[in-house]
């Protein structure tokens, strides 16, 4: 018995030393990369409707008296009180490529614009305004306004310009 004994003894020792030996011909794991996950910026990153206050929206575009009439994480609208069509609307466009909204828009032609340091697209028309921009690396925020009530094109887009700006530095990326 003994004997038994001591030969798996002496088979383990052996194993344990040919585990513990290595060949200068081993070669090292392949490192594994990890592709960049995107960043969806959270719905807290800023504030219901851009950040921006009520009030901030009027004195942008120029119209006074607006009134937030929805609300939602997403987006938010303001119009006059006498009602009728939206004046100003702010969406937050999550996991859509602002690519993509170039060709959806026809009511005017896109024309790139620099806000914030960023890179967008912008709409004029004879009575409206749209500036899109991206907000992280898979979303756009975009700022509108279309309706009768538009003073002129030029000082709207402006104004809109000055919003999504406010939006952009508020969540850190302006």
């Amino acid at each position: 018995m003994r004997a038994v004994g001591a030969v798996a003894g002496i088979a383990l020792i052996g194993a344990a030393i040919a585990g513990c030996g290595g060949s200068s011909n081993q070669q090292a794991a392949p490192a594994t990369t990890t592709s960049k996950a995107a960043v969806m910026p959270a719905p807290n990153t800023v504030g219901l409707c851009g950040g921006v206050a009520d009030a901030d929206v009027g004195q942008a575009t120029g119209l006074n008296g607006l009134q937030r009439v929805a609300v939602n994480p997403l987006g938010c609208a303001w119009q006059r009180p006498a009602g009728g069509d939206y004046a100003v609307v702010f969406h937050w466009f999550r996991g859509s490529p602002l690519a993509d909204r170039r060709t959806q828009i026809t009511d005017a032609r896109p024309s790139d614009v620099q806000v914030a340091g960023q890179s967008g697209i912008e709409w004029q028309g004879p009575q409206s305004c749209e500036v899109a921009l991206p907000f992280g690396d898979s979303d756009f925020i975009d700022w509108s306004e279309r309706a009768a009530i538009t003073e002129t094109a030029k000082q709207s887009c402006q104004g809109l310009e000055q919003l999504a700006a406010s939006t952009l530095t508020k969540a850190g990326q302006g």
